[in-house]
């Protein structure tokens, strides 16, 4: 197989978005305005040549897998280790002991080789890859707004912040609580006409992508209480520069689901609810996800958009 420079593009394209992605993603990005044949025959090479990878018989009789998906092969992860400048060498083999071999040397040289998905969180993997195009697909309509940094959910993972926060029991006791916190990503929009003219630029977002379908009577708790704690942290300072940010959240059970969400938010944290925004994806399917009036603030009572508030 003759390797193409496109061919790269997926492999990074796959690798970015923690190792696992619908084959609807890649037809989306690199085969647009070609036919799922002609997507499938390319893949069907990658795939035969160890670049890449996708269930299996026993998969599927074991797992439930909503749609048709891929990873990286073990050449995929050579791949990526080398445009990122980690030296592996090639294994010798192709059995279990030589792949976990090979995963155990990427790793230590910092790259992430997902040898199979995580089956019980894949809906809600590939509903953070959905959220992604729809940014880049609203970004791609403001001329002046780019995608400055995005970080997955892995590398919160990895290296996870722990924060202190205070819980007011029922009762009225005050619980002195600790939590990890780990966004399903961080990204940045940065703002090309503002930064030339001296101007702050820069609008620091975090993702929490909700899969649920019935009350969730921990969100405020567990969820928003350390998210507030989390922005004003030195730990967030530290890793991102500033204490600015603001929290969205999209729920893929529907608005009864957002507002029990909402209202959750609204009562643990009081002041700080003005940091939380939520929304559906029904409602960003809708249009523009960065300026239309699509998203809830938690301290307000109509619908604003995010870029203009």
């Amino acid at each position: 197989m003759r390797f193409q420079s496109r061919d790269g593009e997926i492999l990074k394209m796959i690798y970015e978005n923690d190792g696992v992605v619908a084959k609807r993603h890649l037809k989306n990005l690199f085969w647009r305005d070609s036919s799922q044949r002609a997507m499938e025959q390319r893949l069907s090479k990658l795939y035969r040549e160890g670049y890449i990878s996708w269930p299996d018989r026993d998969h599927r009789k074991i797992y439930p897998i909503p749609e048709p998906i891929c990873w990286l092969g073990w050449q995929g992860a050579l791949y990526i280790a080398g445009i990122n400048g980690a030296k592996v060498s090639q294994p010798i083999g192709t059995n279990e002991n030589q792949m976990r071999n090979l995963q155990k040397k990427l790793q230590s040289q910092g790259v992430r080789w997902v040898r199979e998905p995580k089956w019980s969180f894949l809906r809600h993997d590939l509903a953070i890859i959905d959220f992604r195009l729809l940014l880049q697909f609203s970004l791609s309509q403001l001329k002046n707004m780019g995608l400055e940094r995005w970080l997955p959910e892995s590398e919160f993972r990895i290296d996870m912040d722990i924060v202190n926060f205070n819980f007011k029991q029922k009762e009225g006791k005050i619980l002195r609580m600790k939590r990890g916190v780990c966004p399903d990503a961080y990204f940045e929009i940065i703002d090309h006409d503002r930064l030339r003219q001296g101007q702050p630029a820069k609008a620091r977002f975090l993702l929490e992508i909700d899969m649920g379908t019935h009350d969730n009577p921990s969100f405020g708790k567990y969820k928003a209480l350390p998210g507030v704690a989390y922005i004003k942290s030195n730990s967030y300072r530290d890793r991102f520069g500033s204490n600015h940010g603001i929290w969205l959240v999209v729920t893929s059970g529907g608005e009864k689901r957002m507002m029990n969400l909402l209202n959750q938010t609204k009562e643990r944290t009081d002041k700080e609810a003005g940091l939380f925004y939520f929304s559906t994806f029904n409602l960003l399917y809708g249009g523009n996800l960065l300026t239309n009036s699509i998203w809830w603030r938690a301290d307000q009572s109509s619908p604003v958009s995010i870029l203009s508030n």
